[in-house]
């Protein structure tokens, strides 16, 4: 920001000392046997307009130059201001496997949804943040799936109930899970989160998992690596 401001001030001197070079004024400051000389001179003079007027052409160039620079740093301010005041999440479940932060307005992150009548039993499933309340562990998500009466559900939920997503970019840098490695994954065209156990993996981080409760023996199943989160403990 120093630096884009040292430019500005620059071009504005730059625009000072051009129009000191040849004035208008130096052609008329003259007595009467003076312009009478000049006019011997005209030549002269006309080479100096000429000069004169390249560096008006010089200066509406800095101006424009300068005009650009000044909006641009007051644009980035301006971008700096909104990021300062948006409000960042985190959740309660840290590892090295998966970010528990960032969370942010749009952030995806798995929810674990607590069913009346179903003790324990907890269902794990994809949503999207849409506030961040307080301190950032107090959230509002949304289920992008509509539910029964094709109604789309809106929780209010805290950072212990939620597991953050990570962006395909933030994936990329994630270690490789060990086989044998107990996670949460979701299961293929769906957006339920299930428990699994990794049995390998690929090169581009793309996890070969064993869900628990499958119908079929060893049966294995391929998931993108940001979708595989893992397990938290209680």
């Amino acid at each position: 920001m120093e630096s884009s401001w040292d430019v500005v001030i620059s071009q504005l001197q730059d625009i000072c000392s051009s129009n000191k070079t040849c004035s208008f004024d130096l052609l008329y400051e003259t007595d009467e046997v003076s312009r009478k000389h000049a006019v011997k001179d005209l030549g002269e003079y006309q080479e100096q307009l000429q000069s004169h007027k390249h560096n008006i052409d010089k200066s509406l160039n800095l101006i424009k130059e300068t005009l650009n620079d000044v909006s641009t740093l007051a644009v980035s301010k301006q971008i700096r201001k909104s990021e300062a005041k948006q409000k960042v999440g985190r959740s309660f479940h840290h590892s090295k496997y998966n970010p528990s932060e960032p969370i942010i307005i749009g952030s995806q992150v798995a929810f674990k949804l607590r069913q009346k009548g179903k003790g324990e039993d907890e269902e794990w499933i994809q949503c999207e943040v849409i506030k961040i309340i307080g301190d950032g562990t107090r959230f509002e998500i949304r289920d992008p799936e509509p539910d029964e009466n094709n109604t789309i559900q809106i929780f209010k939920t805290n950072w212990k109930d939620i597991i953050m997503i990570p962006t395909q970019k933030e994936a990329q840098n994630l270690p490789i899970y060990p086989n044998g490695f107990k996670v949460l994954a979701r299961y293929p065209e769906t957006t339920t989160f299930y428990l699994a156990v990794v049995s390998g993996s690929r090169r581009d981080g793309t996890c070969r998992l064993r869900f628990d409760g499958e119908e079929e023996v060893d049966k294995e199943t391929e998931v993108e690596r940001r979708l595989v989160l893992p397990f938290p403990g209680r």
